[in-house]
């Protein structure tokens, strides 16, 4: 694993997630891009809709499973896979996640799984920042009633733009989702008042 683990936390800079065989990179990058063609169709055409209205997305991980599963090399790849994919399904389905942040967070799905494929200490450590930061911004999501207007609206932007910078971004390097965290972190504690 390439991960700069310490036992405070994580040190990072600089350090690639571990190594994923280059053909299931290839996959991962190329259903990125389409899934994130796909979601923002989504978010075009829901714009309009209320939370109960909009379409939930769909799991990437779980509709192009058997596509992942031929391109990974070994059964614990597949095990990956589909842990994954299971999470996402909860994540997506939970009721107290509105459609509009759950289209965000559905985006994160194909870098948290090359996350998942190159770090072992993805699953054993609550204290991974990939992990940390799909938590943190469904927690939080949670605490706003509504995203149409003020705080709500807010976040949900910030949650966009943090979401653009992965998706668009070098999603192999440990240091994105730290950086992106404390910006997650540094806007919460700006809008802690909007949201109590």
């Amino acid at each position: 694993s390439g991960q700069g683990n310490s036992p405070g936390g994580y040190s990072s800079a600089g350090v690639t997630i571990g190594q994923v065989d280059a053909e299931v990179m290839t996959l991962i990058r190329r259903l990125a891009m389409l899934g994130n063609l796909a979601t923002e169709t989504q978010i075009a055409a829901a714009a309009g809709l209320d939370a109960t209205g909009a379409p939930l997305p769909h799991n990437i991980i779980v509709a192009n499973r058997d596509e992942l599963r031929r391109t990974a090399s070994g059964s614990l790849d597949h095990m990956v896979i589909d842990v994954v994919g299971s999470l996402f399904d909860q994540i997506l389905s939970d009721p107290k996640v509105a459609p509009q942040m759950a289209r965000h967070i559905a985006r994160l799905q194909l870098p948290v799984l090359r996350a998942a494929l190159g770090d072992a200490t993805f699953f054993s450590s609550r204290r991974h920042p990939v992990r940390r930061l799909v938590n943190r911004i469904a927690s939080l999501a949670v605490a706003f009633e509504d995203f149409s207007q003020g705080p709500g609206q807010h976040f949900l932007e910030l949650v966009r733009h943090l979401v653009d910078d992965i998706v668009g971004g070098d999603f192999d390097q440990m240091l994105l989702y730290e950086q992106t965290l404390d910006k997650l972190e540094g806007s919460n504690e700006d809008q802690t008042v909007g949201i109590r």
